[in-house]
């Protein structure tokens, strides 16, 4: 079983594979095309003494619209993907690059936004497809935005790097092949590779308390990961043991939950418990981590939603004061099939009003932003407990599962087998229940849940 974690092969792969198939297509009105317009971004790069790290930025700061090709929603009226800096941002987040290529590749077009402020010829330079595009991002900065991205720390190598954008359109240009660029970025994600979390990602765990990481699973994991699911499902309800809890579906009684089952499968408690699993939630938490608790939530077709939430609520059995948890997809998840849905981080462990059943209280709910964080099978969701989210119900005809995994700290406590004790006596599966006993009052046990 693969453990978490891009390979260098697979990502430098990927990356290639996306030049060679989307590559060829025309850059958006210019004389070149996508590939084109990357290698002479790179190349003018290093004619004028750019480092690795920074040629790696100007070959991939449009991938944002190769990554992006496919959604509809998203186009600019033929000239390309709408917003495609934060988007390839976010897919080289995703896969370990530095944080400096991630800044680079977010900020390209903010660049052009502030020169176009800053410098009153600049606009009159820009070709008719960059004008164009400048309408959709935003056009000029305000006098407001130019003194904050003035103050970025990365302010000079963004207009550098937007420098080598604005010449990389040069028509019939020599440029060196692809497989070139392959070693660079091959040469600077091994440079990355030997912490669990890259630099980027720690940073953008910091802001905003989540971290989504696609593709962590290669797809003979995901195969392995779905048929252990699978067998877990099969498994008979068995008094302590695993525990298997249930939710109504169109009368009938149908699987929602299993919890309790590493200590019964050894491949899954090596995924989940294992060193490398564990050196990442360390290196978010900034200390080592033990392992909390273990779910899969199955959402079978027609399945209910969860009720908006934080976990800091229904964690408090212990005096932990913070923890992790990690969603492993094993289904693709989307809004049809119930997603996870978050809302901006409140901040450092603040817990938001609650209503007697510890879910968000509903006006909270309603003041929140809420955006769909959808997945493919092997992504890889890591969110603290103090994160806003819910979940909408499963409106298609097939599974939505995924494993939630829960860490705290060790310093504060290896206290797993103490919560399952405590949760069998209080809120126990259906197998062990006493007939005619309402477990209605499950407390911290059941926050936010359709099981029943």
């Amino acid at each position: 079983m693969a453990t978490f974690g891009h390979t260098v092969d697979r990502t430098v792969a990927d990356i290639v594979a996306l030049y060679s198939s989307r590559g060829g297509t025309d850059y958006i009105g210019e004389p070149v095309t996508q590939l084109q317009h990357a290698a002479q971004a790179a190349g003018f790069a290093r004619s004028v003494g750019a480092d690795d790290e920074f040629a790696c930025a100007a070959f991939l700061h449009d991938i944002g619209h190769l990554v992006g090709a496919a959604r509809e929603d998203a186009q600019m009226d033929g000239f390309g993907v709408a917003e495609h800096e934060r988007i390839g941002a976010a897919y080289l987040l995703s896969r370990g690059f530095s944080e400096r290529v991630v800044r680079l590749v977010g900020g390209h077009v903010d660049a052009k936004r502030y020169l176009t402020y800053a410098q009153p010829d600049y606009f009159a330079r820009l070709s008719a497809a960059s004008k164009r595009t400048l309408e959709f991002q935003g056009g000029p900065m305000k006098a407001a935005e130019a003194r904050a991205f003035e103050r970025d720390a990365a302010f000079d190598d963004i207009l550098r790097l937007r420098r080598c954008d604005e010449a990389a359109k040069v028509a019939d240009l020599t440029v060196l092949p692809l497989q070139r660029f392959g070693g660079l970025l091959r040469a600077h994600l091994e440079a990355q590779a030997a912490a669990p979390i890259s630099d980027a990602q720690t940073s953008f765990w910091k802001s905003h308390g989540y971290l989504h990481v696609d593709g962590a699973l290669d797809p003979n994991a995901c195969a392995e990961l779905a048929a252990w699911v699978d067998d877990l499902a099969a498994r008979p309800e068995s008094p302590g043991r695993w525990m298997k809890y249930f939710e109504p579906i169109g009368g009938e009684r149908r699987l929602c939950r299993v919890e309790n089952f590493i200590q019964y499968h050894a491949g899954l408690d090596r995924l989940i418990a294992g060193p490398r699993t564990l050196a990442m939630v360390g290196a978010l938490l900034g200390e080592p981590a033990a392992l909390f608790k273990e779910k899969i939530n199955f959402k079978l077709a027609g399945g209910a939603g969860f009720a908006p939430h934080q976990d800091a609520p229904a964690f408090t059995s212990f005096g932990q004061s913070l923890h992790i948890t990690l969603m492993i997809s094993v289904d693709a998840t989307t809004p049809e099939n119930g997603c996870l849905d978050i809302a901006p981080h409140p901040g450092d462990r603040l817990a938001l009003r609650t209503a007697p059943d510890l879910t968000l209280a509903p006006d909270v709910t309603d003041s929140l932003a809420w955006t769909p964080l959808p997945t493919s099978p092997g992504d890889v969701v890591f969110f603290d407990s103090f994160l806003p989210h819910r979940s909408g119900p499963n409106r298609t005809a097939q599974p939505r599962r995924a494993l939630y995994v829960t860490y705290n700290k060790a310093a504060e406590g290896n206290v797993r087998e103490a919560y399952y004790r405590e949760k069998r006596a209080v809120f126990p599966p259906d197998v062990e229940r006493i007939p005619g006993k309402d477990y209605g009052d499950s407390g911290v046990f059941n926050v936010g849940n359709p099981i029943e």
